[in-house]
């Protein structure tokens, strides 16, 4: 009987087994065609063949054309390692690693790696950088989580090019570069890794490395989650919904930002939890209210460890969305998402201070945190960039603040009510929350506010029109010179300027333009723009034209400079420090200062050697950002070649067309120009990478709309 039972089994493997093939099933893993690998692979895999119980391992470990079985993918894994399969030891590290199907053990998970670059493995290098990078089983040692990193990057590994890419993106280990992260990402997603698309999306999406551009993102993110994508990466989703839920350079679509979040949810990825428990909560076009399954959504990203979660389930607790309202556990849970540096848990604590609900009333305390709001607002949700906006229209200065403003410290580095006896007592929980219902001015307004935005809501609950922040008053002088009378003339320079301050003023600007001033005009015209600045404005200063650097100083020319010798060019021409000074001492809340003067040196050839190529670097004040057209020693391009027929010179024209994008803060849109001027200066053989000096505090905008 057991012999014809072996029989039996023998002749329904070779049955089966004639239709398989190990080497067309990794052939459709290259291709990511995953029902056709498992079409070849699920019965040799179950008949012990080591190479489809990786493939079917790894399948079932993502959910590739199966049902994903993360105790049935250890298993495989498990089997094929024991016999010595390199692939399969690094992959049940990887389970070990995460907790996919097995208990964390790091130990064993090391133990793997090992194993497996011993023999060769990039992925063992690979998985070893991740041990070391977050400290799992041992210190934490980024530096030689980039080595590793680097090692199998060198050697074409998709994961480690993600991995290393991502390092250079955040500056882990290694210099921060946009530039290495781009490249790297992109060599992943050559390989269809979904980690290196989900990574190139993020930098078009943020500009890093690359040109910032929202279509470029948004179609990375999908190639992320595509069936066909190698080791799906769920936070792809979570990015999704985040684009539309925000709109990130699209309008916000909440139907559309639910649908990518289900998504994520389906897969178990805690961003998209939260981003769908905050539409539930507010309902949209095509999807119903369910404040329930938002409260159970909100809790169970929490669990997973999501910083954002903290804040949206704080939230819930305050305001009884899917549980009974529960103050005490509201400000605990806000307190916590503070120490981890969430603004919109700042605020919202304000709120709650500012009222004296579930706390002692503190105006102090609050007002310190919409301080803080204020200077990160592109960070803030619209429900809290709204009422900090109202909140400092009431409250327009310290002077008309009956608050103390004494302290106006982050949040990182002051204490947190949760550090105070204003949380101790314990914590100023309110026995009936009905009892201080007796609003003030603030809240009367806070509820008028919620009204409005409820009505637009159910007018259209898909659109939600972002908020212009209330703006500074806003200056601008800009200068352009081309018709010098003793140093070679320029063409580009009075258009470039004339562009500048036509965007300017479409953008609320009150911009002051001149064209081939002299000495005694430049310094005049200085002094006019120095005597209109008052305290608290946004200042802008811009000039075309030729610049020279003398020693570690730069100085802007006037058209009548003449420069026999380096101390006439200090007198006759204009020290740049002295302008940045000048809008230092009036107290600016933001200044800029672009200058696009580095052109060739304007002495050579003349006799005279004075100054050299481009401009020194400089150093921005507190509250200062300075950008250079070109770097030091490099020279700016008015043309892209003589078929160029731009009337605007390469800066500028790239500047002219970022400064007018709605909603991107000004480090960014500068950010966006130099990596712009880069990749055309490059595409005619130059070299020419804008410098930027930044020590601005707080998020400014060109414009929000």
């Amino acid at each position: 009987m057991l012999v014809r039972q072996c029989l039996l089994l023998t002749a329904v493997f070779l049955s089966t087994s004639a239709f398989s093939d190990p080497k067309k099933a990794y052939e459709a893993w290259r291709k990511g065609d995953w029902s056709e690998m498992v079409g070849q692979c699920r019965a040799l895999a179950e008949a012990g063949n080591t190479s489809c119980q990786f493939l079917m391992g790894q399948a079932y470990k993502s959910g590739l054309s199966v049902s994903r079985d993360l105790k049935a993918s250890a298993s495989l894994l498990t089997a094929c390692a024991s016999k010595g399969y390199l692939a399969c030891e690094e992959a049940l590290g990887d389970s070990y690693r995460l907790g996919l199907g097995v208990e964390v053990n790091y130990i064993e998970a090391a133990r793997l790696f090992r194993l497996a670059v011993s023999r060769g493995s990039t992925w063992g290098q690979n998985s070893l950088g991740n041990l070391n990078r977050y400290g799992q089983g041992m210190p934490v040692n980024k530096t030689e989580a980039v080595r590793l990193y680097r090692l199998a990057a060198d050697k074409g590994n998709p994961a480690a090019q993600a991995n290393l890419s991502d390092m250079y993106r955040l500056g882990e280990g290694v210099e921060k570069s946009g530039d290495e992260a781009y490249q790297l990402a992109l060599k992943s997603s050559q390989q269809n890794w979904s980690h290196g698309w989900n990574l190139l999306g993020l930098l078009h999406l943020y500009g890093v490395g690359v040109r910032q551009d929202t279509t470029a993102a948004i179609g990375a993110f999908k190639k992320a989650v595509e069936p066909s994508v190698r080791s799906p990466v769920y936070i792809a989703y979570g990015n999704l919904a985040g684009v539309y839920y925000h709109g990130r350079g699209v309008p916000v679509d909440l139907t559309e930002s639910a649908k990518w979040a289900e998504m994520g949810v389906r897969a178990g990825n805690a961003d998209s939890m939260v981003y769908l428990a905050n539409i539930l909560n507010r309902g949209a076009k095509g999807v119903a209210i369910d404040r329930d399954r938002a409260f159970q959504l909100a809790r169970q990203a929490n669990e997973l460890g999501l910083r954002s979660a903290k804040n949206t389930l704080a939230v819930f607790y305050r305001d009884g969305v899917g549980t009974s309202r529960d103050l005490a556990r509201a400000v605990l849970l806000f307190n916590e998402a503070i120490d981890q540096g969430d603004i919109n848990a700042a605020v919202a604590l304000g709120r709650m201070l500012l009222d004296g609900k579930g706390v002692e009333k503190d105006s102090g305390r609050a007002h310190q945190y919409f301080l803080e709001g204020r200077s990160q607002i592109n960070n803030l949700s619209p429900g809290n960039l709204a009422f900090v906006e109202s909140y400092f229209a009431q409250v327009p200065s310290p002077n008309n603040n009956p608050v103390n403003t004494a302290s106006t410290s982050s949040i990182a580095t002051q204490p947190t009510p949760s550090n105070t006896a204003l949380a101790k007592k314990p914590p100023g929980v309110i026995a009936d929350a009905s009892q201080q219902l007796l609003l003030d001015r603030l809240e009367r307004m806070q509820k008028q506010l919620e009204t409005l935005q409820a009505s637009a809501n159910t007018l259209n609950q898909n659109q939600v029109t972002p908020i212009q922040s209330q703006a500074a008053v806003r200056r601008a002088l800009v200068i352009g010179n081309d018709k010098y009378r003793h140093v070679p003339p320029l063409n580009n320079a009075r258009e470039d300027a004339a562009g500048v301050a036509a965007a300017l003023g479409k953008l609320g600007y009150s911009a002051v333009l001149h064209q081939d001033v002299d000495e005694r005009k430049f310094k005049q015209v200085l002094r006019e723009f120095r005597a209109s600045l008052e305290g608290g404005e946004e200042v802008l200063f811009y000039f075309a034209g030729h610049g020279v650097q003398l020693g570690s100083a730069n100085y802007l020319l006037p058209i009548d400079v003449k420069g026999d010798h380096e101390d006439q060019v200090r007198d006759e021409a204009i020290e740049l420090q002295r302008i940045l000074d000048d809008m230092k001492s009036k107290s600016a809340k933001f200044s800029l200062a672009i200058i696009d003067a580095c052109r060739d040196n304007p002495f050579k050839g003349s006799g005279r050697s004075i100054g050299g190529r481009g401009l020194a670097p400089t150093t921005a004040a507190t509250g200062q950002m300075i950008m250079f057209s070109a770097g030091a020693g490099q020279q700016a391009l008015d043309k892209l070649g003589p078929q160029d027929k731009e009337k605007n010179g390469v800066f500028t024209r790239v500047l002219l067309r970022e400064m007018v994008r709605p909603g991107v803060p000004v480090d960014r849109v500068l950010r966006n120009v130099r990596n712009e001027v880069v990749r055309l200066s490059k595409s005619i053989g130059h070299e020419q990478t804008p410098a930027l000096y930044d020590q601005a505090v707080g998020d400014f905008f060109f414009t929000l709309k």
